[in-house]
């Protein structure tokens, strides 16, 4: 029996799932500082959908978080009262909890939280960044978190080869039968589902996230499926797109020497084939292009100024060559690379904001060696720094160690020299450089000649280095900077610049030369990397897109745009990739398509390249003559004011506008957009460079020459070639072939994010890092996981798979028949009470289609675990079962050796224990002896010591007795000593007298005896005996003469030696009295100090004294003024007690009074609103039935439109009165249709109102014509008196008649845009008319005319008019105020017009019936 609509709404109500906002419940609630922070819900839900919560901080807050500013940011609210209603789903976002409550932090891939919402994405890269973990996975994107720091070991060779031969080499050499037989959607498949089904878990493995995984799984893609890989890695300034561009390319460009058992030949062809060679190559132009497309910002100190997409080319190896040579996945040898731009900053050549830099190159330049700077221009480098140069005077002057620095010049130049940029190739770029600089360094004055200001150079020797430098005469650079030749109907003439013009000139051609210059880099970079010999399409490519992220600043300016043009693009691919493949398949399956617009940008894209949209509105109004910024803001907004991706906003300037973009709303400034679409020189400064002496700007300036070669006429094929040239329209052709490639290879995401603006590691800024993953697009992954269905599994696969788990459910039937019931059934009781968080509410987490059943985020997860858990709970039951046997038969086999070996076991044991015991009493023993010699040792050296101390003092008085008596012996004995030395000195002297008598008497005698002896013939003879005798004494005395003289000299040493110890002796003594004399003095010195202390301290007692009894005093005079004060502040408070509860007692009389009162008012108040819907109602009725009548006259009014436009375009000869005469016809047919459009749609009103509202119309249009027509014959006599004028040559009445021509043309601009205000509000008015002809629509119309009929009597009695310019400029501005913008709409008819920079818009329609009110709208 079918359910009733009241039962099916009760049974949905009873399956409704409970609410999870419980008190105690862990959440994240937003804040306005913090984007998101932790908290607890207090108290339940009240009836107007609300809860209490408390916040609750982590303890590692302050160390893990970048503290945020801002006023209340420092007094946190720590209880807060949240509405349910400001939150998705009325839920607050749930923290995901561990199994014991601990809050889950730092998953590697964040498809394994439980709750999948933006903060738990916060909150858990902020957990990975503190640990120093810079990957997460986020579905297939993967995340890098800038760590500000070197982290050891994380890029290491050791690390590229783990994650080589984990995801590339043994991926292949699993065993199939591993494979998962769970199928997937492979564009909505996360990392992990994908190694899973390829038979392998990360988390066993021990796969942390990493750049290395990427670029692994883009290798074994391009190897294994030979389809083509692209890694596009995102993100803003200084969030790591460069270093993790150079660390994929690093690896991919190696990969191939990781792999294990590398065979010989590929080893002896990587080293003598040149691979090497090549890889360097392709690795040698990383320099170049941080040289010369890098710069310093505020965001980051080498940021990429320019998108760059890099084709890496891999000559890939053959599955049969491959199985011949033993190989499971084949290799792929780089052949080549080639290298796409995008944007370049070229402004920032000329111009950057304050504590930025320009490009890295130009502060390398200024570092080179004398020798270089004297080769290339010796004139303007040598010695020169950055002051000397005014494109880098005002950068910031901080030097950037290994990018900016001088040191880093010779790896530039190396890399140069690498790609064929030597020799005089390198020497015109480098003076082409200089050219750059130089031109920064020419000023200019202004010059007032005839009232016109002209430019005048003012710096000449600048000029003439520039002028030397190019080649070019100092002439014809003036004259090209400062004057610019016209050509008119076949004549020329030349028009002189003012300095704003002059110097835009200047820049522009320093742009244009810089940015030749980085293009011909690419393009040798290019041709010195691609594969020679084979065509590139038989080459598999790996690309690497590294290109700015989404930016949103305080002003958006037209590179902004265009980067948020590239990041809508891209992100377009990145849905239609995850949800296009799938769509089709929901629908063949009968399951509900999720509402795709969630994340489809689709709107945005027709808003920017649409066929009325910003990127045609804007080359439309860069190819038409005086087209302005305003007036592109203006058409944009008007022709796409239907889409609600355009903000319209009242407050926005009228170069203002806003778009809504997938990442965040960004508000533009439209100044400038033209000339920075445009991108041209003008033509006398190419003229100019295009004869340089350098071949590089004479050939590439030649070359932008034949480009800028535009269509001379208008027409549809004409205006697309025109439009071809435009920045906007090169950029998106560029943008459609990388989308065209991109679209033909698989697609991986890297999106880098930059934790804080400090730049500090382990610190986390939640609003940047917020602002971020929205414009990363990882909010749109959380969708994707939301609303999708990755996983899915056919109805017998569930019946084979699971049924087994039905005896879980005793009272189920699985026997209906129908599989696809039973299946449903079984899944709906394993999956009871799981629910998933959707978009419109919490939603089962499986649904049922024709052939499988489809599952969300986790659930089949879940059912696996669930099955996982029963065959584990299984298997520890047979586990337990078998060990008990094999333990049973181990214990009776050992219980027997165990009777056996305890007998010898416990001999064993008491023959131990016996020798413990003996060895314990020797132990003891010894400690015994040992404390009794201990105490011996002890009781002797107290012995020892006392004897000693005994001796010591026993030997006091005896030693100073002896030393007195020793210094008076030593006095003595000195005393002693010298009477002793007089006496042996005296004796000395006579022994050497007694010697020196001796020796005479000896030689006195020893002659007689010679003569004796030698007197021949002498009478007597001499005794032989006695001469010997007489020898010998004398031998003898000889002898004891020289022993004698030897003690002497011995006793005048030792006297000598005694004087040294005595004067020492005496010099000791002397400074001992000394010492001890100034130790007296200093002993009677602190006495006196001492004393003075002692005086000063009594003084200070004395003083401390009487304070204290002052202070006493004081104390009790103020406890009596307290005591008065506190009787006084009782006695106020009673008063003021009995006054409140008065108040109160009023006011709450009063709230009851007032609530009874607001309850009338509101009772009213929905009565009034119930008249005024259905009042609303019955007219816009009407107002459809009224438009419906107006199609006549809204096509002839368009007539005249475009009569309008045609005539705007095409200037007209002399004959203004022609174009006046077919205007007046057209206004005078205009009127007769709203005359006519009056009476037909006003029948059953009021006559006599409607007749004097159209003669009022009629007046007005008459007098308008009447000034009209005065003021052309005004401007006309003017224009013949100029003729006269010119004919008699006087200048100076030539000159006054142009200055009155020019007053008159102003005057008739206000007069016909008053005309047109007029005209619109009586045609609003009559448009108002004729709805109901209701009284105060009447009297509005009534009261309008007659205001407008006074404001034409007062104008017509002013005087007439006054005039300026030429006959040429008098038909411009009488074509110009004749014009009258008009558009139509789908809901309502408008008439505009624009007047300068006002826009004026309004629009034929009514409000509301109350205040009748003219409703504007700029349709």
């Amino acid at each position: 029996k079918p359910l009733s609509i009241e039962e099916e709404e009760e049974e949905e109500e009873d399956h409704e799932p409970p609410s999870r906002m419980v008190a105690g419940a862990t959440v994240y609630v937003r804040d306005p500082h913090y984007s998101w922070i932790p908290a607890t819900i207090e108290t339940e839900e009240d009836d107007k959908k609300r809860v209490k919560v408390s916040v609750r901080l982590p303890g590692n807050w302050k160390e893990q978080t970048v503290e945020a500013t801002g006023r209340g940011a420092k007094n946190m609210k720590m209880e807060r009262l949240v509405k349910l209603t400001d939150y998705g789903n009325d839920e607050l976002p749930l923290q995901n909890l561990e199994k014991d409550g601990v809050t889950a932090m730092g998953k590697n891939d964040m498809a394994d939280l439980t709750n999948l919402h933006e903060a738990a994405i916060l909150y858990n890269l902020k957990a990975r960044h503190a640990e120093s973990l810079p990957y997460t996975r986020v579905g297939d994107i993967l995340v890098a978190v800038n760590p500000f720091r070197w982290i050891d070991g994380l890029y290491a060779r050791e690390k590229q080869e783990f994650y080589a031969e984990n995801l590339i080499w043994s991926t292949v050499a699993a065993p199939k039968g591993r494979r998962s037989s769970v199928k997937t959607n492979n564009p909505l498949a996360t990392a992990a589902t994908e190694k899973k089904a390829l038979g392998y878990d990360y988390e066993k493995l021990g796969i942390n996230p990493h750049v290395y995984e990427t670029s692994s799984l883009a290798y074994l893609g391009l190897a294994m499926e030979r389809s083509d890989q692209t890694i596009l890695v995102t993100g803003e300034s200084g969030a790591g797109k460069t270093e993790t561009i150079k660390i994929v390319m690093n690896h991919l460009a190696t990969v191939e020497k990781s792999r294990p058992q590398w065979p010989k030949s590929d080893r002896e062809k990587e080293i003598g084939g040149g691979s090497d060679t090549t890889v360097n190559r392709v690795l040698q132009a990383t320099p170049i292009f941080e040289a010369f497309g890098n710069a310093k910002t505020l965001r980051n100190d080498n940021s990429s100024r320019f998108g760059k997409f890099t084709q890496l080319q891999f000559d890939i190896e053959s599955i049969a060559e491959a199985r011949e040579a033993g190989r499971a996945v084949p290799s792929c040898h780089l052949a080549g690379s080639k290298c796409i731009t995008y944007l370049l900053e070229k402004s920032r050549v000329v111009s950057m904001s304050e504590g930025e830099r320009t490009f890295h190159i130009f502060y390398q330049m200024l570092g080179m060696s004398d020798d270089e700077k004297r080769d290339i221009w010796e004139e303007g480098l040598m010695g020169a720094g950055t002051s000397d140069f005014s494109y880098l005077s005002k950068t910031s002057s901080d030097a950037i160690d290994g990018l900016a620095s001088p040191e880093n010049w010779p790896e530039t130049r190396e890399a140069l020299s690498v790609f064929g940029i030597h020799g005089d190739k390198f020497m015109n770029v480098m003076r082409s450089l200089c050219v750059i600089l130089q031109l920064g360094n020419i000023t200019f004055d202004v010059e007032t000649i005839d009232g016109e200001e002209r430019a005048m150079l003012s710096a000449r020797d600048e000029l003439d280095k520039l002028s030397s430098l190019m080649g070019v005469s100092a002439a014809e650079i003036e004259a090209a900077l400062t004057k610019r030749i016209m050509s008119t109907r076949g004549e020329e003439f030349t028009i002189f610049v003012n300095d704003s013009g002059a110097r835009d000139g200047r820049d522009a051609l320093a742009k244009e030369i810089y940015a030749r210059i980085f293009d011909l880099l690419v393009a040798a970079c290019n041709e010195s990397t691609e594969p020679k010999g084979a065509p590139t399409n038989q080459y598999g490519t790996i690309s690497l897109l590294d290109i700015f992220g989404f930016e949103s600043f305080k002003v958006n300016k037209f590179e902004q745009l265009c980067i948020n043009y590239c990041n809508e693009r891209l992100q377009q691919k990145y849905v239609l990739d995850n949800f296009e493949a799938i769509k089709s398949e929901y629908e063949d399956e009968g399951i509900n398509v999720f509402d795709f617009s969630l994340v489809d940008n689709s709107q945005v894209m027709q808003l920017l390249e649409g066929k009325l949209g910003l990127i045609t509105q804007l080359n439309e109004e860069c190819v038409r003559k005086n087209g302005s910024d305003e007036n592109f803001v203006y058409k944009f907004k008007v022709v796409n004011s239907d889409s609600n991706r355009m903000i319209q906003d009242h407050l926005h300037r009228p170069y203002e506008f806003g778009i809504r973009h997938y990442a965040a709303p960004i508000k533009y400034d439209g100044r400038m957009f033209i000339e920075r679409n445009l991108d041209k020189i003008p033509t006398d400064l190419l003229k100019c460079v295009m004869v340089s002496s350098n071949p590089l700007i004479r050939e590439e300036f030649q070359q932008l020459s034949k480009k800028m070669d535009a269509p001379k006429s208008g027409g549809l094929k004409k205006r697309s070639e025109a439009t071809k040239h435009l920045v906007i329209t090169k950029f998106k052709q560029q943008l459609t072939s990388l989308m065209s490639l991109i679209e033909t290879s698989r697609t991986r995401y890297i999106r880098c994010v930059k934790p804080n603006k400090q730049m500090s590691p382990g610190m986390m800024d939640h609003a940047h890092t917020v602002s971020q993953l929205e414009s990363a697009g990882l909010v749109t992954a959380i969708v994707i996981s939301r609303e999708s269905f990755p996983n899915r599994l056919t109805y017998e696969l569930i019946m084979e798979r699971f049924r087994f788990l039905a005896f879980k459910f005793p009272d189920s039937d699985l026997n209906s028949g129908d599989i696809k019931v039973d299946s449903k059934m079984l899944i709906g009781l394993l999956l009871a009470g799981v629910m998933h968080d959707s978009h419109i509410g919490r939603v089962e987490a499986f649904t049922c289609g024709k052939t499988s059943i489809y599952f969300r985020t986790g659930a089949l997860e879940r059912l696996e675990t669930i099955r996982q858990d029963y065959y584990a709970e299984r298997a520890i039951q047979l586990q337990a079962w078998y060990r008990s046997l094999v333990a049973r038969q181990q214990f009776s086999t050992l219980k027997q050796g165990m009777i056996l070996l305890q007998c010898e076991v416990r001999c064993r044991q008491a023959y131990v224990a016996f020798t413990r015991k003996v060895r314990s009493a020797v132990t003891v023993q010894c400690f015994v002896r040992e404390c009794l010699a201990v105490k011996e040792l002890s009781r002797r050296r107290m012995n020892h010591a006392s004897t000693v101390i005994q001796t010591r003092w026993r030997g006091m008085k005896p030693r100073e007795q002896f030393i007195t008596v020793r210094k008076a012996a030593v006095r003595l004995q000195c005393f002693n000593r010298m009477v002793l030395g007089k006496k042996e000195a005296a004796l000395k002297k006579k022994e050497r007298d007694e010697h020196q008598t001796i020796n005479k008497r000896m030689s006195v005698i020893q002659q007689t005896f010679d003569d004796a002896t030698t007197i021949q013939g002498t009478v007597f003879s001499v005794d032989e005996g006695l001469l010997d005798e007489v020898e010998t004494m004398f031998e003898f005395l000889r002898k004891e003469i020289v022993i004698l003289r030897k003690k002497n000299t011995k006793l005048k040493k030792d006297l000598a030696d005694a004087e040294t110890d005595k004067r020492e002796i005496f010099n000791h003594a002397s400074g001992v009295d000394h010492a001890f004399s100034l130790s007296k003095i200093r002993n009677e010195q602190m006495s006196k100090t001492n004393m003075a202390l002692l005086d000063d301290n009594n003084k200070r007692r004395k003083e401390v004294t009487n304070l204290k009894n002052e202070l006493k005093t004081q104390q009790q005079a103020h406890e009596l003024q307290l005591q008065e004060m506190r009787a006084e502040f009782e006695l106020s408070l009673r008063n003021r007690e009995i006054e409140l509860n008065t108040i109160q007692q009023t006011l709450h009389s009063s709230a009851a009074l007032h609530k009874r009162e607001v309850e009338a008012v509101h009772d009213e108040a929905e009565r009034k609103q119930e008249e005024h819907f259905s009042q609303i109602s019955r007219l816009r009725e009407e107002i459809k039935n009224t438009q419906d009548s107006h199609q006549d006259y809204l096509s002839k009014l368009m007539g005249v439109l475009e009569t309008t436009q045609e005539s705007r375009r095409n200037l007209m000869p002399p004959s203004g009165e022609m174009i006046l005469r077919r205007k007046d016809d057209e206004i005078a047919e205009l009127r007769e249709e709203i005359a006519r459009l009056s009476q037909s749609d006003c029948n059953g009103e009021d006559e006599s109102t409607k007749k004097e509202a159209t003669k009022s119309m009629k007046y007005i249009v008459k007098k308008n014509r009447e000034n009209r027509k005065a003021h052309v014959q005004s401007l006309m006599s003017l224009a013949s008196q100029i003729e006269e004028t010119l004919a008699s040559g006087d200048s100076a009445q030539t000159q006054q008649f142009l200055n009155l021509m020019k007053e008159a043309i102003q005057v008739g601009e206000k007069s016909n845009s008053k005309m047109d205000r007029e005209t619109v509000n009586m045609i609003d008015n009559t448009a108002l008319y004729t709805q109901n002809g209701v009284a105060n629509a009447d009297a509005a119309l009534i009261a309008e005319n007659e205001k407008l009929r006074r404001k034409l009597e007062k104008k017509r009695d002013r005087k007439s008019f006054r005039s300026e310019e030429d006959s040429s400029s008098i038909l411009d501005g009488v074509e110009t105020t004749d014009s009258v913008g008009r558009g139509m709409s789908s809901k309502g008819m408008g008439i505009e017009r624009q007047t300068g920079s006002k826009k004026l818009g309004k629009k034929i329609g009514v409000r509301n019936n109350l205040g009748r009110k003219f409703g504007r709208d700029k349709t």
